[in-house]
């Protein structure tokens, strides 16, 4: 049930971050993704949801002026 629970929060944690991240974090992230369409966007939110603490730890160096290092 534990499990369970912790995933539940996980998740919500994910959903929150994937709707702040469909807005404005694809773009911070990889500059490419500044064309992509709605629709795209939001092809690629399950996978946000789902890896949210790596996105979030890269777009939070991006916001400090850091840049990721090259493969990751």
């Amino acid at each position: 049930m534990l499990i369970l629970t912790l995933m539940g929060f996980y998740l919500l944690a994910g959903g929150v971050f994937g709707i702040a991240f469909f807005a404005r974090g694809y773009a911070a992230i990889a500059p490419q993704a500044r064309g992509a369409s709605p629709a795209t966007r939001l092809l690629w939110t399950p996978a946000a949801v789902a890896l949210w603490p790596l996105l979030a730890g890269k777009w939070l160096r991006r916001r400090a002026g850091k840049t990721a290092p090259a493969g990751g």
